[in-house]
């Protein structure tokens, strides 16, 4: 996709937001300052009083299979073969969600729903603003061409544009839940880098 004047909010909010990503350095630094009054230990020994200081209080600030789902714009087609293709791999998509959501919280390697919405926006958490929540979605668009444009591949994996929030699902290689679940654990920890926009 483009980039143009109507994504330019996403592309901004996307922007910042990386860039806040690196700044630990200052993070550090404001550990330290606190740390010269001892306030480091002092939240540390009243973690419950002071949490409310750092992180939003509105509830799980992680997104979860619910979010993310109720937070989708798929495009159907309206041939009837296609829209059934379409409809499982929405059904297998929500699955692997609530799968991932009955993992192993202790296993910090394994994917998480955390770990999919970060791929699929860019964030991990949920929007803390109501107004950016009420127009976060993400755009779900099928591939039914794939065999067409590349006879002889064999797989094709999911692709997103998080700048534009953007998700395909190639409808192809997505014929059983197993299959899905194997291409989508493989899309998102080797796609979770900024390659399309």
């Amino acid at each position: 996709m483009l980039i143009t004047w109507q994504n330019k909010e996403n592309i901004k909010r996307a922007i910042a937001m990386h860039a806040a990503a690196r700044r630990t350095r200052m993070l550090q630094q404001l550990c330290e300052g606190l740390q010269l009054y001892r306030l480091v230990d002092i939240m540390e020994q009243n973690k419950e009083v002071c949490r409310g200081l750092f992180v939003f209080e509105g509830g799980n600030d992680q997104g979860d299979s619910q979010y993310i789902v109720s937070h989708l714009d798929h495009k159907m087609s309206e041939s009837t073969l296609k829209h059934s293709e379409e409809m499982q791999i929405l059904n297998n998509f929500q699955d692997f969600l609530m799968e991932l959501e009955d993992g192993d919280p202790e296993d910090e390697e394994a994917l998480c729903v955390s770990k999919v919405m970060q791929w699929l926006s860019g964030q991990a958490h949920v929007h803390l603003l109501l107004s950016e929540r009420q127009y976060f979605k993400t755009t779900v668009q099928f591939d039914h061409t794939c065999m067409e444009r590349m006879p002889d591949h064999r797989i094709c994996y999911p692709v997103v544009s998080a700048w534009t929030q953007t998700i395909t699902f190639p409808t192809a290689h997505s014929t059983s839940l197993n299959e899905f679940k194997e291409n989508m654990k493989i899309a998102v920890q080797q796609g979770a880098y900024f390659y399309r926009v």
